[in-house]
């Protein structure tokens, strides 16, 4: 089958975020983008605020913003070959299959990028991270729900918007509460929250190394002093953004027989000021 690049790359644009995706819960900054590249400014500092005031002229200052350049990550999908062979005798549309797998791997890419950028890399005044408390089992210790609403009571003394309070949870800690107490859980998630966060579910999640507190870097992996971090963030206080979506293709390529084709998409998610993420993992 001849392919057709405008096609094949408005397929991979068009394919929705799904409904329940916790990469729904930031700011979508795509329109800004220009030549894979966001020009943003941080707001300087809130001015100060006179009570009673009695003496004039009021003081002037000046607010000093600051610009940042953003370059999107670049994802490219590994190359994959549609036999001609195999797309006379298969009984259906083989390459619009391969098109579809190209896009999901390039969704979770997404999907693992933002959760890593959104998570800090340690403990901090604008970025909490804390330790589970629960029992000990397996060696870690379980999340509780008062762990939540420890982490929770962080938030809330940063007096951010609680209603943009969201939550990823790793498997292991959402199965740590319905242990704890399955009747409580099933009541939060009629709605989907817990407290102020509106719960999401995702296996990805980054790790801390329990010794040093830090986060690992992205990719790496679990080691014997490594715990998986469900993660918490404000929803305005984080972005993400796509650029240019690019197929590259060889068609009836004498050496495989057949069409082959991948993917490039320029993506970046981050918070925006490096403030009000935070995360909680398993303690030993």
């Amino acid at each position: 089958m001849p392919i057709n690049k405008e096609v094949w790359t408005d397929i991979i644009k068009e394919q929705p975020i799904q409904q329940d995706d916790f990469l729904n819960e930031s700011e979508d900054l795509s329109a800004l983008v220009e030549y894979n590249t966001l020009h943003l400014a941080e707001a300087g500092v809130e001015p100060e605020v006179f009570i009673d005031n009695d003496t004039y002229p009021v003081g002037i200052v000046a607010r000093e913003d600051v610009p940042k350049d953003i370059m999107l990550h670049t994802l490219d999908t590994k190359n994959t070959v549609v036999r001609n062979v195999e797309q006379m005798e298969m009984s259906y549309d083989k390459m619009k299959s391969v098109v579809r797998g190209h896009s999901n791997a390039l969704l979770r890419r997404r999907r693992a990028l933002a959760a890593y950028n959104w998570c800090p890399l340690q403990d901090g005044e604008f970025t909490p991270v804390l330790v589970t408390t629960g029992e000990l089992v397996n060696g870690r210790r379980r999340l509780t729900f008062d762990d939540l609403d420890l982490l929770e009571a962080k938030f809330e003394a940063l007096e951010v918007d609680l209603s943009q309070l969201r939550l990823a949870l790793t498997t292991e800690h959402k199965a740590d509460l319905k242990a704890e107490n399955r009747k409580l859980y099933k009541e939060c998630m009629k709605d989907g929250k817990i407290g102020n966060f509106q719960v999401y579910t995702y296996p990805h999640l980054p790790l801390f190394d329990t010794t040093t507190g830090k986060k690992q870097a992205f990719g790496s992996a679990k080691g014997e002093n490594s715990a998986m971090a469900s993660i918490a963030w404000i929803k305005t206080e984080v972005m993400r953004a796509t650029g240019d979506t690019d197929v590259f293709h060889r068609e009836k390529d004498p050496e495989a027989r057949g069409d082959i084709l991948g993917y490039q998409q320029r993506f970046t998610a981050l918070p925006l000021r490096n403030k009000y993420i935070g995360a909680i993992y398993s303690g030993k």
